[in-house]
């Protein structure tokens, strides 16, 4: 029996370039947080005393402005070298030969990359495994490469290591068919590209995304990490999740009219806070109810935030509920009315970058509505965003 970590789409030092126009984002741990994923792994790997590790793509987001992301890997892979762990590695969209031109070309010689001109199988004689592999050597390759990988090695426990989209997700990324991987004759394949954790093993074949080791935006919300191998004497495999993230990206629904909002923001937080081992929850908060929005209710939900626990409230979306009760007596939530309007409301009430977009864009018009709806007064009275706002306000209670 062995163990190995799965593992994909690391991302090593993702610019996030996006967070600058949040004020207050903790933009310093969240750029840090894939080396603190990737810290993590390697800890993990040295702790389960695995017999090697596997990354399956994309350990770098793009060519480097400075060869700070290759100098970590290599402290990092080090830790490994010490207790004897290696390290296989194929290159993927982000990270394909063609793109990344670091100046680096002497690695620990406990990694080892494979070629992007054809497939390769390297054979760990200790552990009877056979690794299939095969780097992308542009951004976009249009074949699938499993085809040509090589047919299983007999009595080994073999391994298909694939950067792919699969057949749903494009042709742009290697696209392959499962039942094919499946007809290969190997054991386990260990997918990388997509960032949520797929399980699609099949006819005694272990197939399997392990997801990203560290969400990168609200679109990789839940838990990350990566996948612990274990493989028994008759090659049976079990798989587990192995949270590595440092920063978690969380949805959370409330459901309030402004007198209890801050009673039941701060339940919602402390429940997703115990439930977080100490990380640090970057929050998209959607509200439910008649709230009015603004700088204000950013300043009191902050403050929950604040004394509630290790919290950044990365957007605060305000949904007016419908105007009628639910007749069917369902029980459910009301649907909102206009349901996407009332979401962009609720957005520009609280994100100043996406307002200044919205008012460059919409001048003309938002000249002739605040006039009909304010009165040129109380226009010129308040600010150029104090106005919209209360534009924006007005127009979600008329809906």
């Amino acid at each position: 029996m062995f163990q190995f970590i799965h593992t994909a789409d690391i991302h090593l030092d993702s610019p996030l370039r996006g967070l600058i126009r949040f004020e207050g984002a903790p933009v310093e741990r969240i750029q840090s947080a894939t080396r603190e994923a990737f810290r993590n792994l390697v800890q993990v790997a040295i702790d389960e005393r695995v017999a090697f590790v596997l990354i399956a793509g994309d350990l770098w987001d793009c060519d480097w402005p400075d060869s700070a992301p290759g100098l970590f890997f290599i402290q990092q892979a080090a830790r490994l070298g010490k207790v004897g762990i290696p390290i296989y590695v194929i290159k993927g969209n982000h990270d394909a030969e063609s793109k990344l031109t670091s100046a680096i070309r002497h690695w620990p010689e406990n990694v080892k990359f494979f070629s992007h001109k054809k497939p390769q199988t390297i054979v760990l004689e200790e552990w009877n495994v056979a690794i299939h592999g095969q780097s992308y050597g542009q951004q976009q390759v249009t074949e699938d490469l499993s085809a040509a990988y090589p047919p299983p090695v007999n009595g080994a426990f073999n391994v298909g290591l694939l950067h792919t989209c699969l057949e749903d997700g494009g042709t742009d990324y290697a696209p392959a068919c499962v039942d094919k991987l499946v007809a290969h004759g190997y054991d386990y394949w260990a997918l990388g590209h997509s960032h949520h954790r797929q399980d699609l093993s099949r006819d005694g074949v272990h197939i399997e995304f392990p997801g990203n080791p560290q969400g990168r935006s609200i679109r990789e919300a839940g838990p990350k990490g990566c996948s612990l191998v274990t493989v028994g004497d008759d090659h049976s495999v079990s798989s587990q999740f192995e949270p590595l993230d440092t920063v978690r990206w969380q949805e959370l629904l409330v459901v309030s009219d402004d007198s209890g909002l801050e009673s039941a923001v701060r339940a919602a937080l402390e429940m997703a806070v115990g439930k977080s081992d100490g990380r640090l929850l970057a929050v998209r908060l959607e509200v439910i109810g008649w709230v009015y929005g603004g700088q204000a209710l950013r300043d009191r939900l902050d403050a929950v935030a604040v004394e509630v626990g290790d919290v950044w409230l990365e957007k605060i979306v305000i949904t007016p509920p419908t105007r009628k009760a639910d007749e069917g007596g369902t029980g459910r939530l009301p649907v909102p009315v206009t349901d996407e309007i009332q979401k962009l409301i609720g957005s520009l009430q609280t994100d100043d970058g996406a307002l200044s977009e919205w008012m460059e864009e919409f001048s003309e018009m938002r000249g002739r509505f605040t006039g009909e709806l304010n009165g040129a007064d109380t226009v010129q009275a308040l600010s150029e965003k104090q106005a919209f706002r209360k534009l924006l306000a007005q127009v979600g209670g008329r809906l």
